[in-house]
């Protein structure tokens, strides 16, 4: 039998601290946006009203499934919805149930939302993952709670899965395109050595002040590449997040979570790729170079010269995060999207609203264009 309770407060969670660790590691797909210390830091940041809602399912007073929720304010165009959802705000791709039975832990969180004062307009669980041994949970422990909802793909990840080895690897790839990197590759090299440095510390073995160095740079490189002017100011330089990332950065690294790539050129770093690694799998979160270096290709090298070293580490998989970025395609083997799984609450005026236009678009839209639409990128 189990026993499903819920907490409000980040203070509340601390108790739960050993058991969490120890249900993550036997989390499928886990990510470094599944652990405590990331919703810890990140979880002020978020300028709007919002709830804790974190639903813990115990059997024998043992916990045996964690899922993180929360209810938050979205502006819309129809006015403010509360929305029930996943703490991640799409700073990864996949989310879902911290435990070794994802499905279970889901059917039980999505009954005691049902069974517990409505205190949302919408429920929206996004980034479920459509390979994920809790997809078709998802959506059968809404109907069994009466939850009508309605499920689209949401983003589109690239992935570069890694068994078989290099050689295979390159062997997938076209003529023009091996040609292209060794062309590229040598043009560097004549300008100067050309080297990758991989960051990847040890978990509780890390450099506190080679992690703050390694951050910095990367930061660095990251004001000197297009994204620093990017409006949505979402780069490790940028003012907006650059001081929650870097504590970010600072639990990655002493929980062995951290994997941070630069490409330097004659000595110089020129180009950053920053990641979060998660045993064998790493998600790519942010990438640039500098572009007062002159070098373009610098970007494009990084990346072939970072998974020529994860295949030769026996990494699994590399992901490139949401988009349909013509480069990603270029190294890509593979794509899985992740998918939304909608609810939307009959007695608030402004969820049904918002229900009626989806409803009117897909008269007039195929669903192929509805979901074109709606793809985060």
């Amino acid at each position: 039998m189990l026993q499903v309770s819920e907490i409000n407060d980040l203070r509340g969670l601390d108790p739960l601290r050993g058991a969490w660790r120890k249900l993550l590691a036997v989390t499928p797909g886990y990510s470094l946006f599944h652990t405590l210390d990331w919703l810890e830091e990140t979880w002020e940041h978020y300028p709007l009203p919002q709830k804790l809602r974190v639903v813990v399912i115990e059997r024998c007073g043992q916990p045996v499934g964690i899922v993180p929720l929360c209810v938050r304010t979205e502006v819309r165009k129809l006015g403010a919805l509360r929305v029930l959802t996943y703490p991640l705000n799409d700073w990864g791709t996949f989310y879902g149930p911290i435990s070794a039975d994802p499905s279970t832990a889901i059917g039980a969180a999505v009954g005691h939302v049902a069974a517990t004062a409505r205190d949302w307009d919408l429920i929206d669980l996004r980034w479920v993952d459509e390979a994920g041994s809790e997809f078709m949970a998802v959506g059968q422990s809404m109907r069994s709670a009466g939850l009508e909802f309605r499920a689209r793909p949401r983003m589109e990840v690239r992935l570069c899965r890694m068994a078989g080895g290099w050689n295979k690897y390159l062997a997938s790839r076209s003529r023009n395109w091996r040609r292209e990197m060794r062309s590229d590759l040598a043009a560097l090299e004549s300008i100067g050595e050309v080297r990758l440095v991989r960051h990847r510390p040890l978990a509780g073995a890390n450099d506190p002040v080679l992690d703050d160095e390694i951050f910095e740079t990367c930061a660095s490189i990251a004001e000197k590449s297009w994204q620093a002017a990017d409006p949505a100011q979402s780069t490790l330089s940028s003012s907006r997040v650059r001081d929650v990332l870097k504590r970010v950065h600072l639990r990655a690294a002493a929980l062995g979570m951290l994997d941070a790539n630069l490409l330097t050129v004659g000595g110089k770093p020129v180009a950053f790729n920053y990641n979060y690694l998660a045993g064998d799998r790493t998600y790519g979160l942010r990438s640039g170079f500098d572009q007062t270096a002159g070098l373009d290709n610098c970007g494009k090298i990084l990346i072939y010269k970072m998974l020529e070293d994860a295949f030769q580490r026996g990494d699994a998989e590399y992901s490139f995060g949401p988009g349909r970025q013509p480069y990603k395609d270029r190294f890509a083997t593979d794509m899985r999207r992740a998918y939304t799984f909608r609810h939307f609450a009959r007695r608030s005026l402004r969820s049904q609203l918002m229900n009626f236009r989806e409803r009117l678009a897909s008269r007039f839209l195929s669903e192929q264009q509805i979901i074109e639409r709606s793809l985060v990128s």
